[in-house]
């Protein structure tokens, strides 16, 4: 895939009930340009990585996931900085794992808009 326009950053901590909502709100995104998601898994204690791991095998051909686990908690900020170092777009789009998305054109707008 080529550079991403938009990196989605997308933090989670023990979002094992909202995660799927969060990731599916990113994958439904209609766009005219590469997007990457990246989640960073702070070692939640529930079955956060379970659910994200099956969600992602079914990734839309105009996203790229990059999903790490972290081997211990590192804490909300640095977990957010970790994550946001990864963001290799023109814009950053951030979305929590307890948030999601429901108009499939949001990032487009934001897009157009910025681009303009």
């Amino acid at each position: 895939m080529n550079n991403p326009k938009v990196s989605v950053v997308m933090i989670t901590y023990g979002h094992e009930k909202y995660i799927q909502q969060a990731i599916e709100g990113v994958f439904m995104q209609k766009t005219n340009f590469p997007v990457e998601l990246i989640i960073a898994n702070d070692c939640s204690p529930d079955n956060s990585d379970e659910v994200i791991s099956n969600i992602i095998n079914n990734t839309p051909e105009n996203i790229t996931v990059n999903y790490t686990r972290h081997e211990k908690n590192i804490g909300m900020m640095p977990n957010f900085l970790w994550a946001l170092k990864d963001a290799k777009g023109e814009y950053i789009a951030l979305c929590e794992g307890d948030d999601y998305w429901i108009d499939p054109l949001k990032l487009q707008k934001q897009v157009d808009f910025l681009d303009k």
